[in-house]
């Protein structure tokens, strides 16, 4: 297939670059600093209390080395230069957020327009995983790393090159990841690992932290209404990294990882890390093969008052065949059983490539040292080319739609294969201001935020002919479909152009009292969102840009009745793309404002020193558009809704030195409020189970040194695929194993880890989730196998 850039190319020019830059920079250097780990990081004071002056401070390392190599003795690492300035609590660039302990999660997290905070400053309700977890659990894309949080679940297929989610029970679009604070700018339908620094998951909605997300095409967008995920890069630390993995994947795929990071200048003011991986092979699934690679350059200045950071990454992923969702028509009255694991029913000829070019640019200046003046900008370019049938489930024999007039026959598909080009091209950036300043016994936070999001969507879909049922192929969901020829997709059937246009001015204020004992947060953004659609086969359905404003306002409060204890509740809310009523409608042309999704919550964190337990209870009301009488007389109308309320309880930290957990429990009661007609009220919502658990435990053995075994449980509950409640995906439990094991090399007597994870250990073959009227397939067993040497 001919492709503008293959991942191979670039990944290999990159690859090269780093070894050449790498051989200048130790002929330079004269040594080679120690690589403990991807994860040593200066730690930083989230939280200060107060403005202080300015002094040289020489930046400690971290106090426990990576999970994988703490049992091994090695060279101390070369301590850098004193830096000459503190990063005040008006900052967030420079450091993130030190490791809690275990390494497994961050101590704080970023908050958007409140700034950094700590995970007992913070009134919501945020997990921020680490990359040291990420190279131990050996995670490809974030998802992996997502399958640690019960809060979350997976909601496209497997093995089908995108990342959509649920949290909370909401829909997260894949399009909608934060890169570096800036959202829609992080590769679109699936993100690699290896350059992330923190994968941050924010529950709940986020409209005055982070303003209103683009999402998908811009004209239908889900929003960031049950949560929001945020990435940081990983820049230089302050000890040099030159780390190679050589990764493999079951059932052939080989690959590597390359990191390398060095800090230049008197004070080690400026820093270069270099992060690419490649591989390439067979998938666990029947007849698939994936290449992948990415190349992510990072560079960062931290200057006495001024600080910089700028990313800029190529990714690409050619995927054949894709598994892709399967669709629940009305007339389906039974969901067959899964497949055996692994068996992959697509077609041969399917493909799915996508290619993503993103870059980030954010600076901050101390103007005095309690205000702090911010900029950032983004901008990501998303090209994906793709050929597949997406199967429609019928339960009825080859050749036929419906029974009657098919013959019975479970697992039966039907599908109209297609082939698309489809372009996003998205533009962000923010400014503002952060200050404190104290008015007698109260000191305040304060915030002021400008944020802009454009989305351009651009599509072009072929099909074999102008006739639907003439296109159609038949098959069964059991047997491998590799009869099937490849059409012939020669006839235009969709050609449209969407863009979408968002900006929003935020302000905040959070007043603490009692050294923080006692904090509350009041903010509101006013947000204006237009749309526009241009169809070039029927511009008929075409409508220029149409804007509306809204104004969304949240509060928080958050008490220390002791020092470890932290009691929260806030009330923010989401919003959702402004809807233009088309068609027939008596009220066509009627442009809805931002659905304005409301969430009440209430919660409690408990820090018991290198061992945190959080407790939260939510209430999530969102808006839909739905139809109200009938005829001439129809109108459209934002009165739908559903309601999710839940709990969710979360564990992270070391019960032993040598024994850590990480994950919780997730218990969402989702319920149809307000439908069409009434006739679902009441109803639970699709794809919402009662009870998730992801729980995962790691232990350092005593009886050999150096070695780790790991462990999780991941459990979904059943769920309801059509609003109905009449077609349901059963429970289903996935357990995955591991172990790593670290010994000093003979050679230059750095660490070497070695890796071997086990996903899916009894090969269960399930029906992973429900959205919208499709479902998804689990991965089969996944063997996952690592060496990291260190130079």
């Amino acid at each position: 297939m001919t492709r503008e850039l293959s991942a191979r190319k670039i990944v290999r020019t990159l690859s090269l670059g780093a070894v050449s830059y790498l051989a200048l920079s130790l002929e330079s250097s004269g040594d080679l600093q120690q690589a403990f780990a991807q994860t040593n990081l200066p730690p930083v004071t989230v939280d200060a209390p107060k403005p202080r002056a300015r002094q040289s401070v020489q930046r400690s390392q971290s106090t426990r080395a990576s999970r994988g190599q703490r049992s091994v003795a090695a060279a101390a690492p070369r301590q850098a230069a004193p830096v000459p300035y503190v990063v005040p609590s008006t900052g967030t660039l420079g450091t993130v957020p030190p490791a809690y302990a275990g390494g497994q999660v961050a101590s704080g997290g970023s908050l958007g327009l409140l700034g950094n905070r700590g995970v007992m400053n913070t009134p919501f309700n945020q997990t921020s995983y680490t990359a040291e977890l990420i190279q131990n659990q050996q995670a490809r894309t974030i998802r992996d790393v997502l399958a640690n949080d019960p809060s979350v679940r997976a909601i496209q297929a497997a093995g089908g090159g995108a990342d959509g989610l649920f949290i909370r029970g909401f829909y997260y679009d894949s399009g909608d990841y934060g890169l570096n604070g800036l959202y829609g700018i992080a590769p679109y339908y699936s993100t690699g690992a290896n350059f992330v620094e923190r994968v941050e998951v924010l529950k709940g909605p986020s409209a005055l932290l982070n303003g209103m997300t683009a999402g998908g095409t811009g004209v239908a967008s889900g929003g960031a209404v049950g949560g929001s995920v945020n990435l940081i890069t990983k820049h230089a630390p302050d000890v040099d990294i030159t780390q190679l993995t050589a990764t493999y994947v079951s059932k052939s795929q080989f690959g590597e990882n390359i990191d390398v990071s060095r800090r230049y200048g008197e004070h080690k003011e400026w820093g270069v890390r270099l992060n690419s991986t490649y591989s390439n092979g067979n998938t666990p699934w029947n007849r698939q093969n994936d290449e992948f690679g990415n190349a992510v350059l990072g560079l960062d200045y931290r200057g006495e008052r001024v600080r910089a950071a700028v990313d800029i990454g190529y990714q690409a992923d050619n995927l054949s065949s894709p598994l892709r969702f399967f669709n629940v028509p009305t007339t389906t009255t039974v969901i067959p059983p899964p497949p055996k694991a692994g068996l992959n029913f697509q077609v041969p000829w399917a493909y799915y490539a996508p290619t993503d070019f993103f870059t980030t640019a954010r600076g901050e200046v101390d103007v005095t040292d309690w205000i702090t003046a911010y900029g950032a900008f983004g901008y990501h370019d998303s090209n994906i080319n793709y050929a597949y049938p997406s199967p429609n489930i019928s339960n009825v024999a080859p050749g036929a739609l419906t029974s009657p007039p098919g013959v019975s026959q479970l697992g039966g598909l039907w599908s109209r294969p297609f082939a698309g080009k489809e372009t996003f091209e998205t533009l962000a950036g923010e400014a503002g201001v952060r200050a404190t300043a104290d008015t007698g016994p109260v000191n305040h936070a304060l915030n002021v935020n400008y944020s802009i999001n454009e989305r351009t969507y651009n599509q072009n879909v072929w099909t074999r002919s102008n006739s639907a049922l003439a296109d159609l192929i038949f098959w069964n969901l059991y047997t491998e479909p590799t009869s099937i020829a490849k059409p012939n997709f020669s006839t235009l059937s969709a050609s449209q152009s969407t863009g979408v246009s968002l900006s929003s001015v935020g302000v905040s204020d959070t007043m603490s009292i009692l050294d923080k004992r006692v904090q509350f947060t009041l903010g509101v953004r006013r947000q204006t969102a237009g749309t526009e659609v241009t169809n070039f086969l029927t511009p008929a359905s075409s409508r220029p840009e149409r804007d509306t404003s809204v104004w969304s306002p949240a509060y928080a409060v958050l008490v220390k009745p002791v020092e470890n204890v932290a009691l929260y509740a806030n009330y923010i809310e989401g919003l959702q793309t402004p809807v233009v009523v088309s068609g027939a409608f008596a009220n066509v042309g009627t442009v809805f404002p931002p659905a304005q999704t409301k969430q009440a919550e209430v919660g409690m964190k408990i820090d018991a020193g290198r061992f945190t337990t959080t407790l939260s209870v939510f209430d999530i009301s969102q808006p839909s558009i739905i139809s109200v009488a009938s005829g001439v007389t129809a109108t459209q109308q934002l009165n739908g809704r559903q309601r999710n309320r839940g709990a969710e309880l979360n564990v992270f930290g070391e019960i032993t030195p040598d024994i850590r957990v990480l994950g919780g429990v997730a218990l969402i009661d989702g319920v149809q409020e307000k439908t069409q007609g009434g006739i679902n009220d009441g109803k639970s919502a699709v794809g919402v189970p009662v009870v998730n658990v992801n729980m995962g435990a790691e232990w350092d053995t005593p009886f050999v040194r150096g070695l780790t075994l790991t462990g999780r449980v991941i459990y979904t509950g059943s769920q309801y695929v059509n609003v109905t409640n009449t077609l349901t995906l059963p429970e289903w439990t996935r357990v995955d194993i591991g172990a790593r094991y670290t010994f000093t090399s003979p050679w230059n007597g750095k660490p070497i880890v070695v890796r071997a994870n086990i996903e899916n250990v009894g090969n269960k073959a399930y029906w992973a989730s429900a959205y919208s009227g499709v479902i998804t397939l689990g991965a089969p067993r996944t063997y996952l196998v690592s060496t990291t040497f260190n130079f």
